[in-house]
């Protein structure tokens, strides 16, 4: 994609190195570097492969661009913060950039039914949703109740998922393969 080789070209050894010369220069050059990081994301969510994915980007590929999504989403408002140099709200950000990156690398290494288990651990709060309604939440009666219930059950029917097909999630107390973030950390981090 040309926007994203246009970003890169830009980081030529002179321009890096004319940004290093002082602390005033490095912050400059940090806010600068990580907005271009976040355009990049921005730009690979737009990225379609229309000969796999004709009509959209398939169920396997959806959890990976998500996470890329969220991302970028995430550097932009770090990118905000740089700029206003309000570390505290940097620091609250860090923490789910760093776990959609390393996440989104364990699922980039992983087969298939790993990027299943992951789409079904995401559905512990709708399957919450239909056991407030199986116990007669008064909710559910309601537009905006029912709303919500449809939603959540035209989001299994398109994915092919019924109540009965979350038992190893729940085991695995809806952790990814039943592991902590850490574990997942140390197989991404090799």
């Amino acid at each position: 994609m040309d926007e994203i080789q246009e970003i890169i070209s830009r980081y030529d050894e002179a321009y890096v190195s004319k940004s290093l010369k002082s602390l005033k220069d490095i912050n400059r050059f940090t806010g600068t570097f990580v907005k271009d990081v976040a355009e990049i994301y921005d730009c690979i969510t737009r990225i379609r492969n229309i000969g796999r994915n004709p009509t959209g980007f398939s169920l396997e590929d959806a959890p990976i661009l998500g996470l890329l999504t969220r991302m970028w989403k995430l550097l932009k408002e770090i990118v905000i913060y740089y700029e206003k140099d309000n570390a505290e709200i940097i620091s609250i950000l860090e923490r789910p950039l760093i776990e959609a990156s390393i996440t989104v690398q364990y699922l980039l290494i992983k087969d298939s039914s790993v990027i299943e288990d992951y789409r079904k651990c995401s559905y512990k709060d709708r399957l919450r949703i239909l056991r407030e309604l199986k116990e007669g939440s008064r909710f559910f009666e309601t537009k905006a109740g029912k709303r919500l219930l449809k939603s959540v059950q035209d989001k299994m029917d398109q994915e092919g998922f019924a109540e009965d097909d979350f038992k190893r999630q729940k085991k695995n107390r809806w952790r990814l393969e039943g592991k902590t973030f850490f574990d997942i950390f140390k197989v991404s981090a090799l």
